[in-house]
């Protein structure tokens, strides 16, 4: 019976002792050039990181599974990166057009404020009647309004 124990202990030692694994800290950040890095120190301060609790692999032949969700891992964020980059330069697009319908949205306003007449394509003078004009100057007030805020 104490043989039985006594070889049982040692089993379940054995297993405990290769199977074991232990937590490590990991930092993860974007550096300045747009790539991923991972340490196991944090990053120089004022730098965003994400602290993440990894386990260790064990030695049991676990390191090309390891090795595989590393790289899933790496390829997430370089298509987030992409897709950030492509949200970030349409954003640049809307802000470019935003601008431009704003300056001429003042130069709308501006015309209404001060002209009453003006020149069309074949050269006729048109005018407006005061109830006219004052439409368009609450639309062009509304279009500034509207193109002009942030």
């Amino acid at each position: 019976m104490r043989r039985i124990s006594l070889i049982l202990a040692s089993i379940l030692l054995s297993l405990f002792i290769s199977g074991s694994s232990y937590a490590v800290s990991t930092y993860k950040w974007i550096d300045s050039d747009g790539h991923v890095v991972y340490s196991q120190r944090p990053p120089a301060d004022g730098t965003r990181y994400e602290h993440i609790q990894t386990i260790a692999p064990s030695r049991s032949g676990s390191e090309s599974h390891t090795a595989s969700s590393a790289r899933e891992s790496i390829m997430q964020d370089e298509v987030k990166r992409k897709e950030n980059a492509l949200v970030k330069k349409e954003m640049e697009k809307n802000a470019a057009e935003r601008d431009k319908d704003c300056k001429l949205a003042k130069n709308h306003l501006r015309f209404y404020q001060v002209q009453r007449r003006w020149k069309d394509k074949d050269g006729n003078i048109k005018s407006l009647s005061d109830k006219e004009r004052m439409k368009k100057l609450d639309e062009a007030k509304k279009q500034v309004a509207d193109y002009c805020s942030q």
